[in-house]
């Protein structure tokens, strides 16, 4: 899975997702990047804690990602922690994370949809 991650991107997308309602997942900017700097690395591979905190350090600090990290992706089976600092994805992980992606792609075809209907006279 081949993923670039655009962090104004996610937060822009995330702040989509939160006027809708929606605060957990896809309205969750640190959810988002989290799992796609995860699914970057691809599974079977560990992943850094401190790759994970270059993309997650202009949302929010060290201790909120690091109890996310065992709050969330631990606990509901998406990552394992594999060594001090290291996570691994999981499969169940790497679905979460193309749902990500595919949320992303519904707001791009929204953001284009819109730009059609105001270009109608």
């Amino acid at each position: 899975m081949k993923i670039e991650i655009d962090v104004d991107f996610e937060a822009e997308v995330a702040s989509f997702y939160q006027s809708l309602g929606i605060t957990q997942g896809p309205g969750d900017v640190q959810y988002r990047l989290i799992l796609l700097v995860l699914a970057k690395n691809g599974e079977g591979r560990i992943t850094r804690f401190s790759e994970i905190r270059r993309y997650t350090d202009d949302f929010a600090d060290r201790g909120s990602i690091g109890s996310k990290m065992k709050t969330v992706f631990q606990l509901e089976g998406l990552v394992e922690r594999v060594e001090r600092g290291g996570y691994r994805i999981t499969k169940k992980g790497m679905i979460a994370a193309r749902f990500i992606q595919m949320t992303s792609e519904f707001y791009k075809k929204v953001k284009m949809t819109e730009s059609l209907i105001e270009r109608i006279p």
